[in-house]
């Protein structure tokens, strides 16, 4: 993790701390749930996927009380350009925020927590990437639909587990409260916004919140910008808001993701690991580990070990993998002695245990996120073939290998 402690804003004065990496590795997204370093991969993936489809509860803190709004700006106070938001690649058109972004249903009680960037455009106008694939999309569908301002909340800090929920694959509907609550271990204290009051509540304990209105039918262009696939975002037309207040708890520090790099990769890749593991689990009970690799972005590339009863439960798996992940193009599929998360480990099953005019499958028109990477996916069975005599794995005797464990503390 790397603390900026006197990371300028954009006006060159205030000295607001600005916070990256804080889900760099998996050991602190382990560490974020509370779990041993040793629970970084399946560990964590299987309690991903048992909070994910746990609700916790809310609790509601009165606004004297709520640590988020110990200084308030509103009126002529009001100014992005006060906060430390900056530019990530060398290309990005502008400063973008880069953390969640908060929406309510209309005339609903659900709250839609997602990772999406804001574009600074002046002291009270930030862009609101929500695109077709987000809840948050929908939502503000329905707002326009009835030329209504759309209120939307952007939370700049807050402890890594509420962070990680929001990345879990949830239907649209679901209150994302009550996600964050789960992942917490304990009742997500909430208190009236500024802006709507009861109408619209926000998390208490975070370190910075912009409240802002969505501003019905207008789009203004907003990129390019340095994406989770390493490549620049094109330029394209996004809702615009009009931040109506920022609160802050007293000396903040302000979060925020590098995109399109490791930290970002993780975000995109953990949760999804949770939920594609119990989608698979459900039908093929011999599932073992599922890992999106940071070679895939956390996006692109899924290697899934199991312990194969049938020949076709390999494509089975994979195919259930592509349902849930809109941006997947790759499925790799190992027997269960091999280590998805060691990626040497899972090139040499491909190279040693597939046979390309049997187990290489391309599947045309399954994926349409981003169009320039194509619409066709791929699947790569990488498991002993059934039935045939194949050769033993060769393994290092496992008390020669306890022994020097013990002699050199490894």
């Amino acid at each position: 993790m790397v603390l900026f402690e006197k990371a300028l804003s954009m006006d060159g004065k205030a000295h607001i701390p600005l916070l990256f990496n804080v889900f760099s590795s998996r050991s602190l997204c382990a560490l974020a749930l509370n779990l041993a370093r040793a629970d970084q991969y399946m560990g964590l993936v299987e309690e991903f996927a048992k909070r994910e489809d746990s609700q916790g509860h809310v609790e509601l803190v009165p606004e004297s009380e709520a640590p988020c709004q110990e200084t308030v700006w509103k009126g002529d106070a009001v100014s992005l350009l006060k906060l430390p938001v900056p530019m990530h690649h060398q290309k990005d058109v502008g400063p973008y925020l880069t953390m969640t972004c908060i929406m309510k249903g209309l005339g609903q009680d659900f709250y839609d927590i997602t990772f999406t960037k804001n574009m600074v455009k002046g002291h009270k106008r930030m862009s609101v990437s929500a695109h077709p694939h987000h809840h948050l999309e929908a939502i503000l569908a329905e707002y326009e639909m009835k030329k209504l301002k759309a209120p939307i909340v952007v939370v700049l800090g807050h402890h890594p587990a509420f962070y990680l929920s929001s990345c879990c694959i949830t239907p649209f509907g679901n209150n994302d409260y009550l996600t964050a609550s789960s992942f917490l271990k304990e009742p997500l204290r909430l208190t009236p916004s500024r802006t709507w009051g009861k109408d619209f509540l926000v998390p208490a304990d975070a370190e910075i919140i912009i409240e802002a209105e969505i501003i019905p039918g207008l789009r203004e262009l907003q990129n390019p910008f340095g994406e989770i696939a390493g490549y620049y975002q094109g330029e394209m037309s996004m809702p615009v808001a009009e931040v109506t207040a920022i609160t802050m708890k007293k000396g903040p520090v302000m979060q925020g993701v590098f995109p399109g790099h490791p930290e970002h990769w993780n975000l995109g890749g953990i949760p999804k690991e949770g939920s594609v593991y119990s989608v698979i689990k459900r039908n093929i009970p011999g599932v073992r580990a599922i890992h999106l690799p940071p070679s895939g972005c956390g996006r692109f590339s899924c290697n899934i070990s199991l312990k194969k009863e049938f020949e076709g439960e390999p494509r089975k798996a994979a195919m259930a993998a592509y349902t849930e992940m809109p941006n997947l193009k790759l499925a790799v599929v190992v027997d269960e002695d091999v280590d998805v998360y060691n990626e040497q480990e899972v090139q040499w099953a491909v190279v040693t245990r597939t046979h390309w005019d049997k187990d290489l499958e391309v599947i045309r028109k399954i994926q349409t996120f981003r169009s320039w990477l194509g619409d066709a996916v791929a699947i790569i069975d990488a498991t002993r073939p059934k039935g045939v005599n194949f050769p033993e794995k060769n393994e290092i005797p496992r008390e020669a290998l306890l022994k020097a464990q013990k002699k050199w503390n490894l």
